[in-house]
């Protein structure tokens, strides 16, 4: 400043100017770095049909390990009446879709491992109400009257009560799982999002009959979690209105 005084007010403005702005630059610099190094570490999804794929192969990949028949001793709960684990019906079915999904948010959406977490935490508590809530969907309608005492009603009452129970099984297993994902994925908070993956769960919940009909778990799990895990990558790529 005593310099700039003694060179004249003439001069004041050449000098303190370029000191003056030097530290603006600098900072608008360092702002543009942080910005930048905020935006590399961000995750997001790649492009939607390579992102659908990814996850639909992640799908199959968990499917597959959830058909390996349990080693662990059946598991149930008495009061109320939980079925935590049979070997056709393994509890490790949830863990390994419920890590699937969790790790894909982790890669693509949220890097809070706490919050994914919960996402596999969600997806496993959806397995078992799913299986557990389609074995009382299946047993109520079994034991029920419909269809009568005619020849071929009990026949009858399990298809129906495989297709109600694929129906209503599907449909929680993938309301919880798309819940739990939503922690993670606010994308995946939007109706538009959420839904797709319910009716998508709720639809390939059909397939539970022809899988019980040829005792064939494999061709349950493969489709559902294949096409629940690409409705998840669906919605995340999906466009905001």
């Amino acid at each position: 400043m005593a310099l700039s005084l003694v060179l004249g007010h003439g001069r004041e403005h050449n000098i303190l100017l370029p000191w003056m702005s030097y530290p603006l630059a600098c900072s608008a610099g360092s702002c543009m770095s942080s910005s930048s190094a905020g935006a590399a570490t961000h995750p997001k999804p790649p492009a939607r049909a390579r992102a659908v794929m990814i996850m639909a192969g992640v799908g199959v990949l968990t499917g597959l390990l959830s058909s390996i028949p349990s080693p662990l001793p059946d598991l149930r709960l008495d009061d109320p009446q939980i079925l935590i684990n049979a070997e056709g019906i393994p509890l490790h079915a949830g863990i390994a879709f419920g890590a699937g999904v969790a790790i894909m948010l982790w890669f693509w959406a949220n890097r809070d491992l706490g919050k994914c977490l919960l996402v596999m935490a969600l997806t496993l508590m959806g397995w078992l109400a799913a299986v557990n809530t389609a074995n009382d969907v299946m047993t109520t309608v079994v034991s029920s009257e419909l269809f009568g005492t005619v020849e071929g009603a009990k026949a009858s009452r399990e298809v129906v009560g495989w297709i109600l129970a694929g129906l209503v099984g599907g449909g929680i297993g993938a309301g919880l799982t798309a819940f739990g994902a939503g922690i993670a994925a606010q994308a995946l908070r939007r109706p538009e999002a959420w839904g797709v993956i319910v009716g998508t769960g709720t639809l390939v919940g059909l397939v539970l009959y022809p899988a019980a009909r040829l005792d064939a778990v494999v061709l349950l799990f493969v489709p559902w979690q294949a096409a629940v895990a690409a409705s998840i990558a669906y919605g995340l790529t999906r466009a905001r209105a």
